[in-house]
């Protein structure tokens, strides 16, 4: 149980990082919004209440009050609707976190949770919740996704994987300096049977003596790392009758994370 609960944290973690992201963006938006330019105005009518007519009309300033008040209602218009695509997002991450709390029992082994899904749309949640670091860290995403039609999956389990595969594939890329930051993902579908999501960056690679403990837990290579991400990635593939495989070819030569699962369509389930 010691073991979940600290796989649990982790994954907590990593989406909390987007959560803190939103709520930035959100108060820099409110300490400097435009709405503050309400006041201002409110202000030179507020001087003029005897004669506001002859003000606007034809004083220097007065003139340019009605186009600046539309210039404004723009302005908070767009604000506002940032701000609100900020929400949005924070709430997915909020609901993600009760599920992986709500759920951690999973991880001993109960059943999944299945749902009908689009893959394409849960990677662009995925990158979403990692989107501040990925711009921070100056990493272009390469999407590569077939056209997939709508499947049963289990929605928080495969969630954890690539919010985890994306965070570590712009880990892995943190320190290149010579080279664009790239990671690719690839969405498949592979001999009619299973779903194939692969994750690829070009960064420090994987050495070959850690191949084969990379999904381990507590390994890790990270000096701030605890080597809990791969190994509850790996838990969450198996409990989706799935696999998650890694490759690399050497130190300085990137590394591709490839998730397969069983493909069941809607109609299939239905």
């Amino acid at each position: 149980m010691a073991e979940i609960a600290t796989n649990v944290l982790h994954n907590v973690g990593n989406v909390l990082n987007s959560v803190n992201i939103s709520s930035d963006l959100i108060t820099r938006k409110l300490r400097n919004s435009k709405a503050q330019g309400l006041g201002k105005a409110m202000q030179l009518i507020n001087e003029h209440p005897d004669d506001l007519g002859t003000f606007l009309s034809e004083d220097a300033k007065g003139k340019l009050l009605p186009g600046y008040l539309n210039q404004l209602v723009v302005a908070i218009t767009q604000e506002q609707q940032e701000m609100l695509d900020e929400l949005n997002q924070m709430n997915k991450s909020v609901d993600h976190i009760k599920d992986i709390v709500a759920t951690q029992q999973s991880y001993a082994g109960a059943n999944s949770m299945t749902e009908p899904l689009f893959i394409n749309e849960l990677l662009e949640d995925a990158l979403r919740m990692n989107a501040g670091a990925l711009t921070r860290h100056h990493v272009t995403v390469v999407r590569e996704y077939a056209d997939v039609p709508q499947v049963m999956g289990d929605k928080h389990r495969l969630l954890l994987i690539l919010i985890n595969l994306i965070s570590n594939a712009k880990y892995a890329m943190s320190d290149l300096s010579n080279r664009p930051r790239t990671m690719t993902l690839t969405v498949r579908i592979v001999d009619d049977n299973f779903l194939e999501i692969s994750v690829k960056d070009d960064g420090e690679g994987i050495a070959p003596e850690n191949m084969t403990r990379i999904f381990a837990h507590g390994f890790t290579t990270r000096k701030e790392g605890h080597g809990f991400g791969l190994h509850s990635c790996a838990l969450a593939a198996i409990e989706m009758n799935g696999h998650l495989t890694a490759h690399s070819d050497g130190p300085g030569q990137g590394a591709l994370f490839t998730l397969q699962i069983p493909l069941i369509s809607v109609t299939e389930n239905a």
